[in-house]
């Protein structure tokens, strides 16, 4: 007992030794590595329930009634992660009192897509769902999307029905106010076998109100940061899953009420107009299609051919012979559905002559990791893909033929390449060679090389 009493006396001493201010750093430093331990170890737990993520940015009173709607009208298990893209009007503060509510805090407003890919980076959820901050839901909301999304694997989202949006998901309502909306959604959304016969196909779901499951959101990759503030990043999305073989579906039989579009109508009408012609030409630009061409119905066919039932996920459609880089500064070769890194320090871009892609880390988790390059083995596959520019039917070529369309040979396949935006951004341009129909036509038709998503948050 008294080795133990000088002991702690020793240790006493010695702490007391120490100042206050490294004290506290070291503190700090353990703490911190404790939770960095416990994050990484909890970061793939999955939770039976629905993650809702809700964006937001000075929207303080209209978010805190949405929340009191989710938690007046939600029975399914469920969590709440508001990211809020840095607001001044005491946001923060007022989100204190909510305990199923995991709060991240952008320092400035990263728009939608950013916010969105925090939530999605954040959610645990076995089902996700993405909600506007003006959004109010009503009895039986949830539990009738549900219904819709689990009655078949090849459902990719759900979106219910509202008073205010563009396109199928709009309806007729009787109230004008809130008044009486709460009565009128409790009639419409009334559980019944009946119900299903209210589901409907579309072509089309608008982000503010967007079911999915974890599955789903894990192979589609994140949202495009590319598209400034909000607009066409969820038409990015849709395409994306339609290209996956996946249906969209509107699930009649549930009814939330949709203030609309107010983080855009607080914008100056020239920004709101600036904004919307920046997003419409990355749209464009990135997909190869103007609103009069039959672009998409082509992409959708071209999904049809190339996708079994299982369809593909986005880590399925990256190019052959390309680098890619992580938010670590490490960078990789991909080749023959692998990824090997290469050992060279950040910065080192130029030097090992790379155009690379930004993945985020889930992606590149996705991907089977084939080994660790020296620089000098990097080097060395560079030089294999300029001796491959001599057969232009060769493992990693690319071939154009007389009508535009691009080609990537994979393995004994041709991949079909969307756009020349999608060689340009993974330095693939430089190997097109070009060629005739019947050079290809002994190859049979893989999956297509899909153009990357623009990754602009440093955590992803």
């Amino acid at each position: 007992m008294r080795r133990k009493k000088h002991q702690l006396s020793n240790n006493r001493s010695k702490a007391a030794a120490v100042p206050p201010e490294e004290r506290l750093r070291q503190g700090y430093e353990a703490g911190y590595q404790k939770g960095t331990e416990k994050g990484r170890a909890d970061f793939d737990s999955v939770f039976e329930g629905t993650s809702i993520i809700i964006p937001t940015f000075n929207q303080k009173d209209l978010l805190l009634q949405c929340l009191a709607c989710i938690e007046a009208y939600t029975t399914q298990p469920y969590e709440i992660i508001i990211v809020d893209d840095g607001s001044s009007d005491g946001t923060k503060e007022a989100l204190q009192r909510y305990r199923k509510v995991r709060l991240a805090v952008h320092e400035a407003n990263k728009g939608f897509a950013g916010s969105v890919n925090t939530g999605l980076m954040m959610a645990k959820g076995r089902t996700v769902l993405l909600m506007n901050n003006d959004v109010l839901v009503t009895e039986n909301w949830l539990s009738n999307l549900l219904d819709c999304l689990n009655s078949s694997p090849e459902i990719g989202a759900v979106g219910p029905v509202t008073n205010y949006i563009g396109g199928e998901q709009q309806i007729e309502v009787p109230y004008t106010g809130l008044e009486g909306m709460q009565e009128f959604a409790a009639a419409y959304n009334r559980q019944s076998p009946e119900g299903a016969g209210r589901w409907m196909q579309t072509d089309r779901l608008v982000g503010f109100c967007l079911l999915m499951t974890r599955e789903v959101v894990e192979r589609t990759g994140y949202f495009d940061e590319g598209y400034e503030v909000g607009n066409f990043e969820d038409d990015d999305w849709m395409l994306r899953l339609r290209l996956q073989g996946l249906k969209l579906m509107i699930a009649g039989n549930a009814f939330v009420h949709h203030i609309g579009s107010v983080s855009m109508k607080s914008l100056d009408p020239v920004r709101f107009e600036q904004i919307n012609r920046r997003n419409e030409y990355f749209y464009q630009r990135k997909w190869g299609m103007a609103q009069d061409q039959g672009t998409i119905r082509q992409l959708l066919q071209l999904a049809d051919r190339s996708t079994g039932s299982e369809g593909w996920s986005y880590a399925e459609c990256l190019p052959v012979q390309a680098a890619a880089r992580s938010s670590r500064g490490f960078y990789y070769w991909l080749d023959e559905g692998k990824r090997f890194r290469i050992a060279a320090p950040a910065g080192s871009e130029d030097k090992l002559n790379l155009t690379s892609v930004r993945l985020s880390q889930r992606e590149l988790r996705r991907i089977p990791f084939g080994g660790e390059w020296t620089p000098e083995e990097a080097a060395r596959a560079m030089e294999r893909v300029s001796a491959s520019r001599q057969n232009k039917l060769g493992h990693g070529s690319v071939v154009e033929l007389p009508d535009g369309r691009l080609y990537q040979i994979d393995r004994g396949h041709r991949r079909p390449i969307l756009t020349r935006h999608t060689t340009d951004l993974w330095g693939l341009s430089i190997r097109i060679q070009q060629a005739l129909p019947e050079e290809l036509e002994a190859l049979p038709e893989g999956k297509p090389v899909l153009p990357p998503v623009l990754l602009l948050s440093d955590w992803l």
